[in-house]
């Protein structure tokens, strides 16, 4: 139900099975259920204090993987705000996390759904 149907249909279009994505170690649970089903491997990703998801983050991650000779992270999804811990990333951020996407030739997909729904 809701968006649940349009991320099968990016995971479907995006992905293989075998293939992993990261997301932030707090994601929204859609995800995982998802992944799953479709054979798609998970790569948590841990999360700042403020309970984002950074490029330094995600690098680290990246690099491990390469010195480990694990299988690349093939994609990132994530929410801005977070669902569940409600976290919105800065400008900076988001272009910091598209940018090393696209150096490493990362699918990105930016869940937008609270987009918008900022209570200052």
């Amino acid at each position: 139900t809701g968006s649940s149907g349009g991320f099968l249909l990016a995971f479907t279009a995006c992905f293989d099975a075998g293939d992993s994505i990261a997301i932030a170690s707090s994601g929204y649970p859609c995800y995982r259920n998802i992944s799953g089903a479709l054979g798609i491997h998970l790569v948590n990703i841990p999360i700042s204090k403020e309970f984002k998801l950074t490029a330094t983050e995600l690098q680290k991650e990246i690099v491990r993987r390469k010195e480990e000779d694990l299988p690349p992270i093939n994609g990132l999804i994530l929410s801005s705000p977070s669902n569940p811990t409600g976290a919105m990333l800065t400008p900076k951020e988001l272009k910091d996390l598209c940018k090393l996407c696209d150096e490493e030739n990362i699918q990105f997909i930016s869940d937008e759904i609270y987009h918008g729904i900022v209570y200052d």
